[in-house]
């Protein structure tokens, strides 16, 4: 049964793309590849301000009327991402700021708190509460720095600690701050900033405990899911640390990680996991169980290089549909940062083609690859 499975994955999910050279409004790339039925298209790339402002000769934003500022702000090396729709903020390290992207407003400004108390040194991670406020991991000033809606800063948390933040997450209540040196979820009272409990060493299975953990995310039903670089692995919890589960280890099969990063999930309890080391994401179900993958390096466009942080909305949807292709319906937006390359951010949307039968062809595939392991089987025993 695990052999039909992994078959099937491979049959159905891998990636790939006709080599070209330049890319074109009409110019579709999809994972998997055709024949395959497509369930993920890389819908636009950002690496800099002229991206948002205009368009260029490759796919680009809008049209090459648009008035294009003089100056032209560039990612560096980001990180982190965080999406509100379509506005989008994303955190640069080498730039020491916080990119404030509006797709509809056609707008590339830095974070306006980003002087004297709220002045940033290496953000890394984001996350924003149910306000709209927004909070940075920065592994430099060894704090979270919080802002509000329009970019103002608000408070830290985490003054007098010796950490190193690598991710935060919110909810209405508290503030989790990932501390990669105590390899613990800090856990932080939002109102007052005290320092409440640390969550991620007290399973007495060494597996289960956090080992470099990387980066988190915090679903709605508040489960956590942390990213173990020393492990290659993803460890599930709960708001007071218990372990609900871990699945993954290190290597380079289905399901494994080499150096797992960024990771979200979206409104259908789907987990995005990105590897930087494969250069891809994968997509698993509400079971931890492989769905596909996409992305990867060397392609034209919709490649990854040094892949970090990544979200998922469905907001906007009406927005992003207008850089789908004819027919492919979008249910999820993913935004997915590179470190280095043309494009930081490239954003791909997951969806179905309208007059294909999905759940028909794969299971029919099921059913081919099912009758070709008996015919294997049989085979072995003759």
């Amino acid at each position: 049964m695990q052999l039909i499975l992994l078959m099937l994955i491979s049959s159905l999910f891998l990636f790939g793309c006709a080599p070209t050279t330049t890319v074109k409004k009409n110019e579709m790339i999809f994972f998997p590849p055709a024949p395959t039925p497509p369930r993920v298209q890389f819908l636009l790339g950002i690496g800099s301000s002229r991206d948002v402002e205009r368009s260029e000769s490759e796919f680009s934003l809008f049209s090459m009327n648009e008035v294009v500022s003089e100056e032209v702000k560039t990612l560096s090396k980001p990180y982190g991402i965080i999406a509100n729709g379509s506005k989008l903020y994303v955190s640069d390290t080498i730039a020491g700021t916080v990119a404030v992207i509006d797709l509809q407003q056609k707008s590339f400004n830095w974070l306006a708190g980003d002087f004297g108390p709220g002045k940033l040194k290496t953000p890394i991670n984001l996350a924003k509460d149910s306000t709209g406020n927004l909070y940075v991991a920065d592994v430099d000033r060894q704090q979270v720095v919080a802002y509000d809606t329009e970019g103002n800063f608000l408070r830290v948390y985490g003054s007098g600690y010796d950490m190193k933040p690598v991710d935060v997450a919110v909810d209405d209540r508290h503030l989790y701050l990932l501390d990669i040196t105590r390899n613990k979820i800090l856990v932080f009272n939002k109102a007052n900033g005290e320092l409440i409990n640390g969550l991620g060493q007290d399973s007495e299975n060494p597996a289960e405990r956090l080992q470099l953990p990387s980066n988190l995310t915090l679903t709605e039903r508040g489960i956590f899911y942390v990213a173990n670089i020393g492990s290659g692995s993803i460890v599930k919890l709960d708001r007071e640390g218990n372990v609900l589960g871990v699945f993954g280890k290190m290597g380079d099969g289905f399901g494994q990680f080499a150096r797992p990063r960024g990771l979200v999930t979206d409104s259908n309890k789907r987990l995005y996991v990105v590897d930087a080391a494969f250069q891809n994401v994968q997509l698993f179900n509400d079971e931890d169980r492989l769905l596909m993958f996409f992305g990867g390096p060397g392609l034209p466009v919709g490649s990854l290089n040094i892949p970090a942080g990544i979200d998922v909305t469905d907001q906007d949807l009406d927005f992003y549909q207008q850089f789908a292709a004819p027919g492919f319906e979008l249910e999820q937006v993913i935004l997915v940062v590179s470190q280095v390359g043309r494009y930081k951010i490239n954003i791909y949307g997951l969806g179905k083609q309208q007059g294909i039968d999905y759940e028909a062809y794969y299971q029919k595939n099921l059913e081919k690859i099912r009758k070709a392991d008996e015919n294997r089987i049989m085979k072995k025993q003759e």
